[in-house]
């Protein structure tokens, strides 16, 4: 896959997200086919302890990934490819609930 149509796809991924992460976990969050984009805010690095770990969990509770949080700039979470639906992202004793859409995660064939 060449430049150009990863650039496409993630803009057609950014088009399909819908809105961001709420409050809690300071960061801004957005989707595309297997992976979350985190953006931390300025604030994370500055309230967070040294080393946290970043939980997503899907709807029933199983953990879809468990990373190291940067704290700073943007980080890319990766996610099983057809994962759809509600998400909960935890960053200690924060969580915030982040919604994909059906159409990203379609378990349509390619």
């Amino acid at each position: 896959m060449n430049m150009k149509n990863v650039i496409k796809m993630l803009v057609v991924a950014g088009l399909m997200s819908a809105g961001v992460a709420q409050a809690a976990v300071p960061a801004d969050v957005n989707a595309a086919p297997g992976v979350l984009f985190v953006n931390w805010h300025t604030s994370a690095a500055v309230a967070g302890n040294a080393n946290p770990m970043l939980e997503v969990r899907d709807e029933s509770g199983d953990v879809v990934a468990s990373v190291h949080a940067n704290l700073m700039g943007t980080q890319q979470v990766q996610i099983p490819s057809r994962t759809q639906g509600r998400l909960t992202l935890s960053l200690g004793d924060q969580s915030s609930d982040y919604r994909i859409p059906f159409g990203i995660g379609s378990g349509n064939p390619r």
